[in-house]
């Protein structure tokens, strides 16, 4: 199954743990993780900016959950599909990967439900 994860999944499973690791662990284990430039942008550029981490750092743990997973263009074509439109790309993403999952927290993508 391939699996997409929102950028706060991310951000939360490496600076706090708990839930969002263990869904992060969960899909890297049993699953494939499609990902994105913009999702490991913002992740990036929030672990660095907010809570201080190396960029250097960031780049290697993400590396370790991305390095066989399956990474995808995403264009900007796909619009409209939340209500807050930064969060279309996690669509796009998941739509280009064939993806059957999205884990989020984000009150606006799951707003849509399905």
């Amino acid at each position: 199954m391939i699996v997409v994860l929102d950028s706060g999944i991310w951000i939360s499973a490496f600076q706090f743990g708990g839930t969002p690791q263990a869904a992060l662990d969960a899909a890297f284990s049993s699953h494939t993780i499609a990902i994105c430039e913009p999702i490991v942008s913002e992740v990036r550029a929030v672990l660095v900016r907010k809570f201080f981490w190396k960029d250097e750092e960031v780049l290697a743990i993400l590396t370790e959950y991305i390095g066989d997973g399956t990474h995808v263009e995403v264009t900007g074509t796909l619009q409209g599909v939340c209500r807050d439109p930064k969060d279309d790309m996690v669509f796009e993403c998941a739509v280009k990967a064939h993806a059957e999952i999205i884990v989020s927290g984000d009150n606006d993508l799951l707003s849509l439900k399905t």
